[in-house]
């Protein structure tokens, strides 16, 4: 069995009891966070299951080590939730085709815990990528562009952990045809509520927790609108 798990987005407390059953079963335990960061602690794990957890580079995860591996009960965890990552999807794809049975055991991911700004998941369209200073590219521009004319919302996220919401805003600023002078969403550690709705002007000059994500919001119906208002500074 090879069990993919998600850790949540925050720390180890966001592990479901399921997973904890699960790694418990497991003769190996290994973990990747190149495809996301996460902020919890592994040892804190490590003593609930009373094993130890090896960590993975891109290039085990992306190779046959897992499907080797599981001639066992094995199980890779993941930050935020194990299929947000076309990485991971392969493994279950992988498993199949060997006839390696696998469990996806579901956690917290930012593609849900965006909800939590009122606006309505089923108007997000694609979700772009802001990289950083230096190799900046025309493509989150054109998402946010298309998702706007469609009315769709556009989650925004940021390539290295570094990146403040600061920095992300004033790469959008300088095309001046993706923010307006409407008002954009700031969220950072969704769970705990720092969420802020206001102008992309002054939330430049906010002082945000990292990672962090930006929201450009479509076309908004009144209860999204109403929702908004508690995040509004």
């Amino acid at each position: 069995m090879l069990y993919l798990i998600g850790l949540g987005l925050h720390d180890e407390g966001d592990i479901a009891l399921k997973a904890i059953e699960a790694l418990k079963s497991c003769s190996s335990v290994f973990y990747e966070e190149y495809t996301s960061k996460w902020h919890g602690d592994l040892k804190k794990i490590e003593g609930m299951i009373k094993k130890k957890i090896q960590v993975l580079n891109r290039e085990q995860v992306e190779s046959d080590f897992l499907i080797n591996q599981a001639k066992e009960n094995v199980a890779l965890l993941v930050p935020g939730d194990p299929l947000t990552a076309t990485t991971h999807i392969e493994l279950m794809i992988e498993a199949r085709k060997r006839g390696i049975e696998f469990q996806v055991i579901h956690a917290s991911s930012i593609y849900t815990a965006v909800a939590e700004s009122g606006l309505m998941l089923y108007k997000f369209g694609r979700t772009t990528t802001l990289v950083s200073a230096g190799y900046e590219l025309q493509s989150p521009y054109d998402v946010i562009r298309e998702n706007k004319q469609a009315g769709l919302h556009t989650l925004v996220l940021m390539d290295t952990e570094k990146m403040t919401v600061k920095d992300g805003i004033k790469m959008l600023l300088k095309n001046s045809a993706v923010l307006s002078s409407e008002k954009i969403v700031a969220c950072a550690e969704l769970g705990n509520s720092i969420i802020q709705y206001q102008s992309a002007e002054k939330l430049a000059g906010e002082d945000f927790s990292v990672p962090a994500v930006i929201i450009v919001p479509g076309k908004l119906n009144f209860k999204e609108q109403e929702a908004l208002e508690i995040w509004k500074n």
